[in-house]
């Protein structure tokens, strides 16, 4: 799959682009029992390969397959989230949008808890990765289970990447940095299908609400840089950064 001129004008013009149906509903399948299997024996040995956090604040004497938030270091040890991070429709919108050769920077599933999962604070991803030039970075946030306003899909701020790196602030007690003065009515909510993706610049501001639903809200992110990119202030550079052929390119 590539993209439209209409989409890739959209996505300079407003910071992000949803895609609807561009991953397989059977690896979303998969990647959801796998997901599902994992927060059930979070403390497992196969789980102990992977980096996991649990939502914010717990107490470890309170963590459960219900309080999971995050599964890292997936596609090294997984082969289901490899094949979908290497996906030549996720691998082609990725290449209309900031151009090759490309390389998987980062990936991890972020998970919202059935009415425990906690909202995610306005932020710009650059502001953690610190990948330069920016136009060199993007995100692209699949779900594997529907993303609605209930349950805790992403909001944007349209054309926000405009406006530069904007000056953050740590969040006490938190790994969260915030953008000083955000007006979050400015965020428009983007609810999207299972095997959708939301492909959005480095410098959009972004944001999701709590899960108020019965459901679980889970995804996979995976983040790509142009491999021109400087990196070099980057913190958060996996030893493990992939280089992507684009096969699929005619």
């Amino acid at each position: 799959m590539n993209l439209t001129p209409d989409q890739k004008r959209f996505y300079q013009d407003n910071g992000y682009l949803a895609v609807e149906n561009l991953i397989p509903s059977e690896l979303a399948v998969r990647e959801r029992e796998r997901i599902a299997w994992l927060c059930a024996h979070w403390d497992g040995a196969e789980a102990a390969r992977l980096r996991i956090t649990h939502e914010p604040g717990l107490p470890r004497s309170q963590w459960s397959r219900q309080t999971v938030r995050g599964l890292y270091d997936l596609t090294a040890h997984e082969e289901m989230f490899r094949e979908h991070a290497l996906h030549p429709s996720l691998i082609n919108c990725v290449v209309d949008l900031i151009g090759k050769p490309i390389a998987l920077f980062n990936e991890q599933a972020l998970l919202k808890p059935p009415s425990v999962g906690s909202p995610k604070p306005p932020h710009q991803d650059n502001a953690y990765f610190q990948v330069q030039p920016v136009e060199a970075l993007i995100t692209c946030w699949c779900a594997l289970d529907d993303a609605t306003i209930e349950n805790g899909c992403m909001q944007y701020v349209p054309g926000s990447h405009k406006r530069g790196l904007l000056k953050h602030t740590h969040i006490a007690g938190t790994t969260h940095q915030v953008p000083d003065g955000f007006d979050p009515a400015q965020a428009v909510a983007v609810p999207i299908r299972a095997g959708g993706v939301i492909f959005h610049h480095g410098l959009t501001l972004h944001l999701s609400g709590e899960n108020r639903s019965k459901n679980w809200r889970r995804t996979f992110v995976c983040h790509f840089v142009r491999q021109d990119a400087d990196l070099s202030k980057s913190v958060t550079v996996s030893s493990r950064l992939l280089p992507v052929t684009n096969e699929s390119e005619s």
